[in-house]
C-alpha cells in the first residue's frame, strides 16, 4: 500500500488534527454496492454522509438505511430530486440556468417531502445538487424548506447567502484530468495536498461505480484515516454547525 505514503506523510507532518468527512452520492442506485461501501465504514466506525435521490428511494432501501442510521455514525441527506438533467447545451444540471426558479423550488420541496417521509428527523438539513452544480437562485428555496447546508465541489463559487452554510467536498475519488482518470498515485497526491491546506478534507465517493477493486482501495484510505492520530473524522452537519477555525 505504498500509494498511501504521501497521505501518511502529510498527516504525520500536520501540526493540527485534520477534519475529514466522506460524502457518498446517488443512494437509490446500485443498492448492493451502496451497502458494501457502508460495511467498510461500519468496520472502522467512521461516519459517511449519504446523499440520497428522493425519487429513487424504495421501501426496502429506506428500511435498510433507517436501520443503519439508528445508533451509528451514518448520515443521510437530500441529493437533488430525480437526478435528471434539464440542460440541452450547458453542462449537466438538475437545478441549472435554463429552468425557472419556481420549477426548481418545487422540485426541492417535493424532494424534501419524500426524504421526510422516508427518514423523518434522521434526515440531515443538507442539500447536495446532482453533478455538484446549481444556480445561486435556489438559495431562498433551500432556506424556506429548512435546509441549513449546501454541499457541492470546492471549485463551485460560494453562494454566500446568510443562513446557508457551505461544506464542499475537496477531492473527487473518481476525479480526472483531460478525460483521463487520476491514477491511485495522483489521487493520493490530491488527498495529501488537501491535508496540507487549512480546510477540512472532504472525499466524494460514488458507490454505483465502485467495483470490488475500487472498494479495496477505499478501505485502505478509510483504515489509514480512521487510525491516524492527526485525523478528526467528522460529518457535514458537524462542520456546518461548529465551523473549524483556520489551521
Amino acid at each position: 500500500m505504498r500509494w498511501l505514503d504521501p497521505i501518511r506523510a502529510a498527516l504525520d507532518a500536520s501540526p493540527y488534527p485534520c477534519p475529514v468527512f466522506f460524502r457518498d452520492d446517488d443512494a437509490g442506485w446500485a443498492d448492493q454496492r451502496l451497502f458494501a461501501l457502508l460495511d467498510v465504514f461500519d468496520r472502522y466506525g467512521v461516519a459517511v454522509d449519504v446523499a440520497a435521490i428522493p425519487t429513487e428511494l424504495r421501501p426496502g432501501l429506506t428500511a435498510a438505511l433507517t436501520d443503519r442510521l439508528v445508533g451509528s455514525p451514518l448520515r443521510v441527506h437530500q441529493h437533488g430530486y430525480a437526478h435528471a438533467n434539464h440542460e440541452s447545451t450547458e453542462r449537466k444540471h438538475e437545478f441549472g440556468p435554463s429552468r425557472q426558479v419556481s420549477a426548481k423550488a418545487a422540485d426541492i420541496a417535493a424532494g424534501r417531502v419524500l426524504m421526510r417521509e422516508a427518514f423523518g428527523e434522521l434526515c440531515d438539513p443538507i442539500f447536495t445538487p446532482p453533478w455538484n452544480r446549481c444556480t445561486p437562485d435556489i438559495a431562498d428555496a433551500l432556506i424556506t424548506q429548512g435546509f441549513g447546508v449546501l454541499s457541492r465541489d470546492s471549485s463551485a463559487p460560494p453562494v454566500q447567502r446568510p443562513g446557508l452554510a457551505e461544506v464542499p467536498v475537496t477531492v473527487d475519488w473518481f476525479g480526472h484530468r483531460k478525460g483521463a482518470r487520476w491514477t491511485p498515485d495522483e489521487l493520493a497526491a490530491r488527498i495529501a495536498a488537501a491535508v496540507d491546506a487549512a480546510e477540512p478534507l472532504g472525499l466524494m465517493l460514488h458507490h454505483a461505480v465502485t467495483d470490488q477493486a475500487e472498494l479495496a482501495r477505499v478501505e485502505e484510505v478509510v483504515a489509514l484515516l480512521a487510525r491516524h492520530p492527526h485525523v478528526r473524522a467528522t460529518s457535514i452537519v458537524e462542520l456546518a454547525m461548529a465551523p473549524e477555525p483556520a489551521r
